[in-house]
């Protein structure tokens, strides 16, 4: 029963009534004696109430706070989330060296290199040795026999050519004298305070060092020595040593932003995760799904699943889920239709007669799939034409079609892929297994069809399909397909235990990330069986017959997905009709098996009952 608090006056009131009904005490006006005595009492239980509330507030997830939050969630493994320093990758630079940048673009094989300004390199003497490039691949060290500062030219020794191409901005810098650098772990850095924010104070985590003849370290992690997000800066922000620098002439600087601070967990934050946490429990595990699935409706057609059961394919890496409506019932699906062409067709005709028809929509794109390749052909029709079995053309055939060409109805993936694109999704979903026909046209090629799991990977249950081949599809490549799609009850089920990036409110999904699930209609096993009865005293055979077949179909009937049909059981249910004497069951001789993506049904496709009771 609810839990319902009550209030001072009600507690008054119910007291003062049962002394009234109990004793001779008349006088119950404010001020008295009896009514003080109870307003005392009713005021300790209205106080006993609020702390039962509170109690309540304390030990729900929803209404806890701080260390009480904190307790409730520790006894389902969930903690808080501590605050967390920020880190970033800092560099130190030695503003000693002799260094400047690259004046003009110089390609490979040059003698010469121009910098910006060569004023501060030795201009002649012993040759020395300058490096260009330093933190680009192109990297290399040259030999420099004569700088003209007047023109910012280094002359290279013919020994030590330009191995790369040289470009504007690229480092040039002296080793010859130049002295390596070691920066040790633990070397303090910092973002100088601003108007409104304070010093930022980082320690590396791991040594750095500047190679002779080198302007930048390697980068190094550092890590912010306060936690929280007052960590996280921008990028150029670090700029100062917190001390003294590591050697003289020492700089510091953050190619990128300090990231990753958190400041403790708030209440907020602490019991959204844990109720997700926690209503995700299980939920991908195959009971879970086996079970989350049953009881899911399609207002639509009344139709609700009975019944499921879940096989994992293994080979294929897929998560397969029967359903049944306890009818053994046939899905609904719509088809992207084919047909051919009763007659040859020329080129620039303005219409496609075809055998039939009526399964397709009023107008759409067809795919004409001539047995030649150089032949086949994509067109939009306008209008169909019943009487006639005509689809009217948006505009005329560009090749001749032979007669007993097939015409198929495809559903445009894409109009022009990007180059290297891989991944696609088909407009509706889920797929019937085995029915999808996926089209592409290169640029300039013909139109071919992909190979389903050479080719191409295909999600059945969301309709998406990752092409297979490593450079995936060229530039404006023209994608169609052709496919049977579920709708209703399999389509409402899919949703459910997928989920639904379109509606998370009402389909938020239960599989587990990084399985296909596929939801289909299980195998029908249609079961025969033959049962002999004989009647007890005072009853006749005749008038028996009818009830024991419909206890014998019930019973087959409530099995499950994949659930044998237990022989002894339908001696048991022909015994539960009154009247019958004895039973003998002669088909089935034994149990029959019934795999798990079965489904026993006691009738013909027709409808006709395959229990005979003689």
């Amino acid at each position: 029963m609810a839990f319902t608090p009550r209030t001072f006056d009600t507690i008054l009131a119910d007291m003062i009534a049962y002394v009234q009904a109990n004793t001779a005490v008349s006088d119950f006006t404010v001020g008295s004696v009896i009514r003080t005595i109870l307003e005392a009492a009713s005021l300790e239980d209205d106080e006993q109430y609020f702390q039962m509330i509170q109690l309540l507030d304390l030990f729900s997830v929803t209404t806890a706070r701080g260390e009480n939050l904190d307790r409730r969630l520790a006894d389902f493994g969930l903690t808080r989330l501590p605050p967390f320093a920020a880190t970033v990758k800092v560099r130190f630079l030695d503003n000693n060296l002799v260094s400047n940048q690259v004046g003009t673009d110089q390609a490979a094989a040059s003698l010469s290199i121009q910098a910006f300004d060569s004023s501060l390199f030795p201009t002649g003497g012993p040759p020395y040795i300058i490096r260009l490039a330093e933190s680009t691949t192109r990297v290399q060290d040259v030999l420099v026999t004569f700088n003209n500062t007047t023109t910012n030219t280094f002359t290279l020794d013919p020994t030590t050519p330009l191995g790369n191409d040289m470009l504007v901005g690229d480092i040039v810098s002296l080793v010859t004298g130049a002295t390596s650098r070691l920066i040790n772990i633990g070397t303090n850095v910092q973002a100088p305070s601003t108007f409104s924010e304070p010093v930022k104070s980082f320690a590396t985590q791991e040594p750095a060092v500047i190679i002779a003849g080198n302007l930048y370290s390697n980068a190094v992690v550092a890590k912010c020595l306060a936690s929280g997000s007052v960590g996280n800066v921008g990028a150029g922000k670090i700029t100062q040593f917190s001390g003294a620098p590591p050697f003289s002439g020492a700089l510091v600087t953050n190619d990128v932003a300090a990231a990753g601070g958190a400041n403790r967990e708030t209440d907020l934050a602490f019991r959204t995760r844990a109720l997700e946490a926690l209503q995700s429990l299980s939920r991908g595990t195959p009971l879970a799904v086996k079970n989350l699935v049953v009881g899911v409706e399609d207002p639509a057609t009344g139709q609700r699943v009975t019944s499921s059961s879940v096989l994992e394919d293994f080979i294929n890496n897929e998560v397969i889920v029967y359903i049944d409506d306890g009818t053994g019932f046939t899905p609904d699906s719509t088809v992207l239709a084919a047909d051919s062409l009763p007659a040859f067709v020329g080129a620039g005709s303005p219409t496609l007669t075809l055998d039939n028809v009526d399964d397709f929509p009023s107008s759409g794109t067809v795919l004409i799939e001539d047995t030649t390749a150089a032949s086949q052909e994509l067109v939009s029709y306008v209008s169909k034409d019943h009487a006639t079995n005509t689809l009217t053309l948006a505009t005329p055939t560009t090749v001749d079609h032979a007669a007993l060409t097939i015409v198929t109805l495809v559903s445009s993936v894409t109009t022009g892929a990007e180059s290297g694109q891989q991944r696609f999704s088909l407009a509706n979903f889920p797929i019937v297994r085995g029915t999808d026909r996926i089209f592409v046209r290169a640029p300039g090629a013909d139109w071919s069809q992909l190979t389903a799991g050479t080719d191409y990977v295909l999600n059945k249950g969301t309709g998406e399909f990752s092409l297979t081949s490593a450079a995936g599809a060229m530039l404006d490549s023209i994608i169609v397909a052709n496919y049977s799609y579920y709708t209703n009850l399999i389509m409402l089920s899919q949703l459910t235990l997928e989920g639904s990036k379109a509606n998370e409110t009402n389909f938020p999904g239960v599989k587990a990330a990084g399985i296909l699930l596929t939801v289909e209609a299980p195998v029908i096993k249609r079961v025969t069986a033959q049962v002999v009865i004989s009647a007890a005293a005072g009853f006749v055979e005749a008038d028996l017959t009818a009830r024991v077949r419909t206890n014998v179909e019930n019973y087959i009937s409530s099995r499950r997905i994949g659930e044998d049909v237990v022989r002894t059981k339908l001696i048991d249910v022909a015994y539960n009709v009154e009247g019958v004497g004895d039973v003998t069951v002669t088909t089935p001789t034994g149990n029959i098996t019934v795999l798990e993506n079965e489904l026993a049904v006691p009738f013909d496709v027709a409808g006709t009952s395959l229990v005979t009771v003689l």
